[in-house]
């Protein structure tokens, strides 16, 4: 052909004087469009083109030399429109210069056999050995041709028209069989990754179910001990503050015999030193219970940091840096676990009837017989054994001398007797004045005290600071752990509700690849029940 650079496309028209029954292009019913490609490779761009047309194409006849069997672009050509089509109609030219036609057409056929399994499944009817160049010399020479070439036309003929559920309709099948076999694919392989998901998730479940229920009795125990170990240092402070101030109030006597008696003219000041020392004493001694307060608080933080030990030997390490701002088992956190009694609450004073106490006159008078009727009784005592020891010999001689003496001087005797007895008396209340202040004042503070319930309200203080020293600890701890627990449950949470959205993945897949099954079962019934219409 000249100047085919000019050129882009050749028609050719023909004169066909077969009948309609065995034309192919002039057939009576349908209009047929032949499209001569060039062979592959020898133009990259035509070829692209070529493979980019083949969705247009109802029916690709594909010629191959017998010689070179199918090349790597005509595999590839091959694979490509088996995606689209699943027949094809193949032609082998040339076989006449086939020596060992046999050995060839076995080999062709194992080639097709792996690219196209349906055009090999039909090979009688799709698959074609001819010699074109044998056919053109049998026309040219009036003689009837071989009779593959004959039977290739009729085959053609019937693919192209007949079988037109094989050239238009099994592209469309084979497409939609290939959409619902990879809906299948993606399906199955949705189901199994959903299917492993949920058993992963239920192997998580499983494995944190020991921990959860873990937490939750550890969480329930340490409570139960933090709690305990706030009341029972409540309950301690409380005792040991009640019995030691109730024991000195009633002791404060024993407290002032320690300060010096300087005389009955400096009685006034001994009394003011009495009642100093007895104040200093209850300072002290409600100090003493601040201490011991402050023991019992230090060591129900150290029961405490015990426990937050414990609590974080379970953490997993999530929530160790917002739960760990206090121990007092470590050296660095020492100085904010220490606690002495300058840190409670300040109280001013002891007592507010001791700030305003004063010595009254009533302080150095004891006016309780009950006491002085005992010291009497005892020096009487004393005095009548005394005189028993002579009782008869003492008799005898007042007989003698009441019988020489008159009543007057009998009179006189007795009054001097009375007067001795009375400055004995006055004699004995000075020498016990001392005693007399001591007892006094510390009678005196006692019922104070217990009138303005001393005792009552430095355990009521004490319990009040032991509690708010040791409670935010507990706080902590019992945060910390439902902080745990939480965490815990918000990962459960997690896994229950990815396993729900896995179960409805599991289930929205199979019923897809239930139904893409169903569909590509109706597709192929299709197909076969166009091939048992026959003829279309």
């Amino acid at each position: 052909m000249e100047n085919s650079e000019q050129f882009q496309q050749l028609k050719i028209y023909t004169r066909d004087v077969r009948s309609d029954g065995a034309s192919l292009l002039h057939n009576g019913s349908v209009d047929v469009a032949l499209i001569d490609s060039p062979g592959l490779n020898r133009d990259s761009l035509k070829t692209t083109q070529l493979f980019a047309r083949q969705e247009e194409i109802d029916v690709v006849v594909f010629v191959v030399n017998a010689e070179n069997h199918f090349t790597l672009s005509g595999q590839d050509f091959l694979v490509s429109a088996g995606n689209e089509k699943a027949h094809i109609f193949i032609v082998v030219n040339r076989f006449d210069a086939i020596r060992r036609k046999d050995r060839c057409e076995r080999m062709i056929l194992d080639q097709i056999r792996e690219l196209s399994p349906l055009t090999y499944a039909e090979r009688s009817d799709l698959v074609h050995f001819v010699s074109a160049h044998e056919q053109l010399a049998a026309e040219r020479s009036g003689t009837q041709g071989a009779e593959s070439f004959s039977r290739m036309e009729k085959s053609l003929r019937s693919f192209a028209l007949e079988q037109r559920f094989k050239s238009k309709l099994a592209p469309a099948q084979r497409y939609a069989m290939n959409v619902l076999g990879d809906v299948q694919y993606l399906a199955a392989e949705n189901v199994a990754a959903a299917t492993k998901r949920i058993q992963e998730i239920n192997a998580l479940l499983r494995e944190s179910m020991p921990r959860y229920e873990t937490l939750l009795h550890e969480r329930t125990d340490t409570t139960r001990q933090a709690e305990a170990a706030l009341d029972d240092g409540c309950a301690e402070v409380r005792r040991h503050t009640a019995a030691h101030l109730t024991n000195t109030t009633r002791h404060l006597q024993d407290v002032a015999e320690k300060v010096a008696y300087p005389g009955l003219l400096s009685l006034w000041t001994y009394a003011e030193s009495v009642l100093l020392a007895m104040v200093r004493h209850l300072e002290h001694e409600v100090s003493e219970c601040d201490r011991f307060a402050c023991f019992t608080i230090q060591h129900a933080r150290a029961d405490l940091a015990r426990l937050e030990d414990h609590r974080r030997s379970l953490d997993d390490g999530e929530s160790k840096d917002a739960a760990s701002s206090w121990s007092c088992g470590d050296d660095d956190a020492s100085t904010s676990c220490s606690l002495t009694a300058s840190q409670l609450a300040p109280i001013g004073s002891i007592s507010n009837a001791l700030d305003t106490v004063q010595l009254e006159l009533s302080d150095f008078v004891d006016f309780d017989i009950a006491h002085n009727w005992a010291a009497l009784t005892s020096v009487s005592t004393a005095v009548t054994l005394l005189a028993s020891k002579s009782m008869a010999s003492n008799a005898l001689t007042l007989l003698r001398l009441s019988s020489t003496m008159g009543p007057h001087t009998a009179r006189r005797l007795m009054v001097a007797s009375a007067a001795l007895i009375g400055l004995g008396s006055v004699f004995y209340v000075l020498s016990d004045m001392d005693a007399t202040v001591r007892r006094k004042l510390s009678a005196r503070l006692e019922l104070m005290l217990d009138e303005e319930g001393f005792v009552h309200h430095h355990a009521e203080r004490l319990t009040t600071e032991a509690s708010r020293a040791v409670r935010p600890f507990v706080w902590h701890l019992q945060h910390t752990f439902q902080r745990m627990v939480e965490a815990e449950e918000h990962r459960r949470a997690d896994h229950l509700r990815r396993r729900h959205v896995a179960q409805d993945s599991q289930i929205y897949f199979d019923e897809l690849r239930i139904k893409a099954h169903s569909l590509a079962n109706l597709v192929r019934a299709v197909g076969n029940a166009d091939a048992a219409n026959g003829p279309f």
